[in-house]
């Protein structure tokens, strides 16, 4: 579609076939020269500017409804992103898959397979795409998205802490929680022989919910991925620490207790202290930012909740694909809507086992960690 003739024809074809008005007009919209700033041109051009703004933005209003109801984001923040897009693949753009589709309907195309559970055949029939391209065209867009992630979900700089509205507690910079994401078939793990259902991800997030680092990984026996992940090593590195000794995250007790890692107290047979008991809730209280973001791109990216892949690369690429679609939404200013959010979709967390029952609690990180959680204990006895 490289001329006005073809979209055209495209659009057309879309009606005829019986597409949706919001997708058609969607694909409208995103074209160059029929985009509300064209509009803008065309209208000054004409020398009829009466009334103009307003009917422009009555329109832009209207049609970001819809935008937004099929594509999971506003149609300003899907423009944003286009140019994110074109920019990093600028001067490469004969790479592109299937040169007849447009990097806009590219990128339409794979919103859609990620927010929703159709199959690329129906997907593609509304896009006049076929599977085979399909196929090519969404790998080629969630790796592009992937490979973005760096620049989405990176640490604050200086650890800033900014959960003061979520607990009492002093010095948190975010939480560590863990997703389970159902695969539609067990896939094989490379170079292994054991065939897995599901893809863990471990995210740490701050008070709005904001991923700041994620990994992705097969689940382990009934431990934390944590362990497996950078996370755990730059957590550990005492000669580079990733945060000073009065900063730290917060995770359930399936988390190791470390010096940049606080996690509640188990209750021994009752006998928490009432300083004690202040000290949990407070952590318990930062489950809520990372269960909104876990629920947010669930909701918003339905494709997760049983996701269709061949290997373990793929998933864990379309995984973080999402991931940084969830952190550009929110830097583009949508905030998450609670009224969107499907808890119900997220799994039951499979980690019940405590971190002390892995036998791993004599570690030389220990002894500092709990003097430290102990005068954080302490610190409750005023509140």
């Amino acid at each position: 579609m490289n001329s006005r003739a073809d979209r055209a024809f495209m659009l057309n074809f879309f009606l005829d076939e019986g597409l949706g008005p919001q997708l058609a007009e969607a694909v409208r919209l995103v074209t160059a020269e029929s985009s509300i700033g064209a509009l803008t041109t065309t209208v000054k051009a004409n020398g009829n500017e009466t009334g103009a703004e307003d009917e422009i933005a009555s329109i832009s209003r209207y049609q970001d409804d819809q935008f937004k109801e099929q594509f999971r984001m506003q149609r300003s923040s899907f423009e944003t992103l286009l140019q994110v897009i074109g920019n990093a693949i600028a001067g490469g753009e004969q790479h592109q898959p299937i040169g007849r589709v447009s990097l806009p309907e590219k990128l339409l195309y794979t919103l859609t397979l990620l927010s929703g559970e159709k199959s690329f055949r129906e997907v593609g029939i509304n896009f006049a795409i076929s599977k085979s391209s399909g196929h090519e065209i969404f790998r080629w867009v969630t790796s592009a998205f992937a490979t973005l992630l760096p620049h989405y979900v990176k640490w604050p700089a200086d650890n800033v802490c900014s959960g003061s509205g979520i607990s009492k507690l002093p010095g948190v910079v975010g939480v560590i929680d863990e997703c389970r994401i159902q695969l539609k078939l067990p896939v094989r793990e490379e170079n292994g022989h054991l065939h897995y259902s599901w893809l863990a991800l471990q995210a740490v997030c701050d008070e709005r919910s904001r991923f700041l680092d994620v990994h992705i990984d097969v689940p382990g026996n009934q431990q934390c991925v944590l362990l497996k992940s950078d996370l755990f090593e730059r957590l550990i590195d005492e000669e580079s620490p990733l945060m000073p000794p009065h900063k730290h995250l917060v995770g359930e007790m399936m988390y190791p207790l470390l010096l940049n890692l606080m996690t509640p107290c188990a209750d021994n047979n009752g006998e928490l202290t009432p300083c004690h008991i202040r000290y949990n809730q407070a952590v318990h209280l930062w489950n809520a930012p990372a269960e909104r973001a876990f629920a947010a791109l669930l909701s918003r990216f339905r494709r997760l909740a049983s996701l269709d892949v061949g290997t373990m690369e793929v998933g864990s690429m379309v995984i973080s694909a999402t991931c940084m679609l969830h952190n550009f939404i929110l830097d583009c200013g949508e905030p998450i809507e609670d009224a969107t959010l499907d808890f119900d979709m997220l799994p039951d967390n499979q980690n019940s086992l405590v971190f002390e029952e892995h036998g791993l609690v004599n570690w030389k990180h220990t002894s500092s960690a709990q003097k430290k959680r102990d005068g954080l204990i302490a610190s409750f006895i005023r509140s």
